[in-house]
């Protein structure tokens, strides 16, 4: 089955109160990018050690860095896709790996990744130019959020937010991230507000008085709207629940800064794609073997195998490290595309970014105007690639 996916978070960085509306300029550039190069199996030799990939970051020379879980162990490619070796292997000691994930660039220059209880960071290898040498560690959140695959979030000076868990009267309620100092002081945290409209998380089948599993792809109806967020660079909190083109932009203490709204047309899922879903929901249901008053935390849609008819509003929304913001619309799996919104600062809407391909909101790809690079899953086989787009010569259109 194929279907159209996302999540996460948008970004503003305005530190005024208020309220912005925004519509759509008479005349918005589109930018069209082209596939530079890709690591995908029959294209790149390293494609086939590739395994479950966890981050993307690009330094100032334009080197790809890309952490891989499974592999425990940070892939680097050059300018032009060529693989230039790795870093790490599986172990505890400094610049070893269990789990690493959310590769990121510091304001300072240097390569930050997450693993399951530290955070390593990279400086430049004199020899080459990479940030492929160890420089220091130190340890994450107590309750670390280890196999996210959200990139972590910087601001100018230095704070790196890191996410983590929230938990509340001893069960997880919301997300979280807790604030770092760049010499890896723990300073604070931030609670993403609960989403009322998101789903309740997995169904579990209870087997027996203490014993459940829990049971993936039933928590949720196919296109039902998910709630997504992101840090700006000015530490603030951007979020939406994908209902309505309505994104919200608050600071630590939960107080809202201002909202960026958008009136723009929903687009119908196509019946196909509907039809594909519907059944897959449907085959699973059927495969559980239990009655399904054994099953909680089955929405009442899902039971009733009821899909939407139109694509939420909305699926993800990212806080560019320059300020930009960039909002994923959703698009038909059948397009084989994906379309970004782009707002400035100020957060007026300023172009249309579209991918050839169909690329994951996670890991958090790399977003600008001058070059793009993300994970890609295949949705049959589940295999991961990396991809590079740049945009084509020709590449605007008014």
């Amino acid at each position: 089955m194929k279907c159209s996916t996302g999540c996460t978070g948008i970004c503003l960085s305005l530190a005024l109160a208020g309220s912005a509306h925004v519509s759509t300029a008479q005349s918005v550039d589109t930018i069209f990018m082209r596939v530079a190069w890709q690591v995908t199996e029959g294209r790149h030799p390293t494609a086939d050690s590739l395994g479950r990939l966890s981050g993307v970051a690009v330094d100032r020379q334009g080197t790809v860095y890309v952490s891989d879980m499974s592999e425990a162990r940070v892939w680097v490619f050059d300018a032009q896709g060529r693989s230039v070796g790795s870093i790490g292997r599986r172990g505890r000691g400094p610049g070893e790996f269990e789990s690493p994930t959310g590769a990121a660039i510091a304001p300072n220059g240097r390569l930050v990744i997450r693993d399951v209880i530290h955070v390593s960071r990279f400086n430049t290898d004199s020899r080459t130019g990479r940030l492929t040498r160890f420089d220091d560690s130190f340890r994450g959140p107590l309750f670390p959020n280890w196999t996210s695959t959200r990139t972590s979030r910087f601001t100018d000076d230095g704070r790196m937010f890191h996410p983590a868990y929230a938990y509340v009267d001893g069960s997880l309620r919301s997300a979280r991230y807790d604030i770092y100092s760049a010499r890896g002081q723990l300073l604070d945290s931030l609670i993403v507000p609960p989403f009322p409209s998101a789903p309740t998380g997995e169904a579990i089948v209870r087997l027996g008085p203490s014993d459940a599993k829990i049971v993936r792809g039933l928590g949720r109806v196919p296109f039902a709207p998910q709630p997504f967020w992101d840090i700006t660079r000015a530490g603030t909190l951007i979020r939406g629940d994908g209902t309505s083109y309505r994104l919200i932009e608050s600071d630590r203490s939960g107080r809202v800064l201002r909202e960026i709204r958008r009136n723009a047309p929903v687009e119908r899922i196509p019946p196909t794609e509907r039809r594909d879903s519907a059944q897959a929901l449907r085959a699973r249901i059927d495969s559980l073997n239990v009655p399904l008053n054994q099953v909680r935390g089955m929405p009442d849609e899902v039971r009733a195998v009821r899909l939407p008819e139109n694509f939420p509003a909305i699926n993800g929304v990212f806080a560019a490290p320059d300020g930009m913001i960039w909002v994923r619309r959703w698009t038909a799996a059948s397009s084989g595309r994906t379309i970004f919104d782009v707002f400035d600062r100020t957060g007026t809407y300023t172009r249309v970014v579209v991918l050839p391909q169909i690329i994951a909101s996670l890991p958090t790809p790399v977003l600008t105007l001058s070059y793009v690079a993300a994970v890609a899953i295949d949705p049959e086989s589940g295999t991961h690639s990396v991809v590079h787009f740049s945009p084509h010569a020709a590449g605007r259109s008014r």
